[in-house]
């Protein structure tokens, strides 16, 4: 019998069959929020507002205990000193505080078969030829992998055990023919099993040639796949939740056949909950529970040596750990977002290696019929566009909750997230697949400065979701000023007019 399986029950939630549309007319909210005692942001901004008011002649004379003679213009100078602050923090100077975004999300995906906390995984193919026609693949550790449309719409569920991970690369060649592949971590046949998805008619069946892949006393619990620029060679690396992480070569024979071997074993120390590799950049980012994310070499003679992306002790991630994915613009331009599970958000780091600077985070937000995403564990994101529906872009969140149900997936597009920050993100949808060093563009694709640009065609006369006819709907706020921090301005201010001995 087939693992394929037809999707063709009644929702159980109302449009949920066909994911529900925020009201296109609708902006979505995206505050900029100071940060917790973790993120510096807050502190900063009294520790300025203190020490220019304590720093100053008069204030240090005071404590002294030498005698302070005031006059007109000394009262003025601290005065402009607090004025100044305040002016500062009004404008809100971008590198006074840390930035994460509350976004409204635009579609959801029906619910998840499996009961409880049950996803462990999902990965995007993008149809070659119509990209309307993607795919979101799930993977359900109690039935198996799920196939989602971008509309929300549960399309078919996959059943051939359990499923703790899944990916996906375009033009592996198998049976002699460049074809999607997906790898799917099965524990019930502890095993990495492969398949092929048809684009004509969207289904995915066992691929031929390519048996499923085994390595003695090893049960894969995460995967992902890589080619080599270098080479043009496809690899696969497996994680366990024991800590070992291997790595297999996929080698394409001339009968037709698919040649598998173990080029390479790492021991990251604990339990492996996601993989992301960046092909044109030959690097491997693993996520190790309760510790952080590293990045390694993905090239099977690349040495064992590990660098720390980000952290859970001193850093900026919060556990539970979940996925990490990338967003691949040209050149070494795009972004790795890691979630940070403890914080209900997703983090965004510069994708290159050498220097993944912090550039804010994310929290998914309830938007009308849409609840917030809380406690997600993994993240998707492509920079590719998906058709009328996410022209320049998307990222779908794992929700745990999704309102008292089974989990599921909250879409985003792209520039919703990317506009937010005071330095707007990079929105290129080009293939990004070369590491040609790039030619920065202003976040916008194709070099263009007029927003106008990214404007992608209406749909039935109405704008996509998440945007209007000027672009991306976003509305991000400005960074605010809470008030406590005006409060203390006011005091400060208030004690710098007082007198000695008044």
């Amino acid at each position: 019998m087939s693992p394929w399986v037809t999707v063709s029950r009644e929702c159980s939630r109302s449009a949920a069959c066909s994911g529900r549309f925020s009201n296109p007319g609708r902006e979505p909210t995206s505050n900029l929020a100071y940060g917790s005692e973790r993120k510096p942001g807050r502190n900063a901004l009294l520790w300025l507002a203190v020490n220019i008011r304590e720093g100053s002649p008069l204030a240090r004379a005071e404590r002294r205990g030498h005698p302070v003679a005031t006059n007109t213009a000394q009262g003025a100078v601290v005065r402009f000193r607090t004025f100044l602050v305040l002016a500062v923090l009004l404008t809100g100077v971008p590198v006074l505080a840390q930035q994460a975004l509350q976004v409204q999300p635009t579609l959801e995906t029906e619910q998840v078969l499996g009961t409880g906390p049950v996803v462990q995984g999902a990965a995007l193919w993008r149809h070659p030829t119509d990209p309307l026609n993607s795919l979101l693949l799930v993977a359900d550790n109690q039935t198996g992998i799920l196939l989602y449309r971008l509309n929300g719409g549960l399309l078919a569920q996959l059943s051939e055990g359990v499923a703790l991970g899944v990916d996906v690369q375009e033009g592996v060649s198998v049976a002699g023919i460049a074809q999607p592949l997906v790898l799917v971590a099965n524990p019930t046949l502890q095993a990495l099993v492969p398949y092929i998805i048809d684009p004509t008619t969207l289904e995915v069946r066992r691929a031929t040639g390519l048996a499923p892949i085994v390595a003695q006393g090893f049960s894969p619990s995460t995967v992902a796949l890589y080619v080599s620029p270098t080479t043009g060679r496809t690899y696969a690396f497996a994680g366990s939740t024991t800590g070992a992480l291997v790595q297999f070569e996929l080698a394409p024979q001339s009968d037709g056949s698919t040649a598998v071997s173990l080029v390479r074993n790492l021991d990251v120390g604990g339990a492996v909950v996601s993989l992301a590799v960046d092909d044109a950049q030959r690097t491997l980012y693993v996520v190790e529970q309760n510790t952080g994310i590293w990045q390694y070499g993905a090239e099977p003679g690349d040495a064992d040596n590990r660098v720390s992306v980000d952290v859970v002790t001193g850093g900026g991630l919060v556990q539970p750990l979940g996925g990490v994915a990338l967003y691949t613009a040209s050149g070494v331009q795009g972004y790795l977002l890691a979630v940070s599970g403890g914080e209900n958000a997703v983090r965004i780091y510069e994708r290159q290696p050498n220097a993944h600077t912090f550039r804010g985070s994310f929290s998914l937000v309830q938007d009308g019929g849409i609840d917030a995403v809380e406690r997600p564990r993994h993240v998707v994101v492509t920079n590719r566009s998906l058709g009328n529906l996410f022209p320049l872009g998307m990222v779908a969140v794992h929700d745990s909750s999704n309102g008292a149900v089974n989990e599921n997936f909250k879409l985003v597009p792209w520039p919703a997230i990317a506009t937010g920050f005071p330095t707007p993100l990079v929105t290129d949808t080009g293939p990004g697949t070369t590491p040609d060093a790039g030619t920065p563009d202003g976040g916008l694709d194709g070099g263009s400065s007029e927003p106008g640009s990214n404007v992608p065609p209406p749909v039935n006369g109405e704008s996509p979701p998440g945007y209007n006819e000027d672009g991306p709907n976003c509305a991000c706020a400005s960074a605010s000023v809470p008030g406590v921090v005006l409060l203390v301005l006011a005091g400060v201010l208030l004690r710098s007019r007082r007198r000695p001995g008044a």
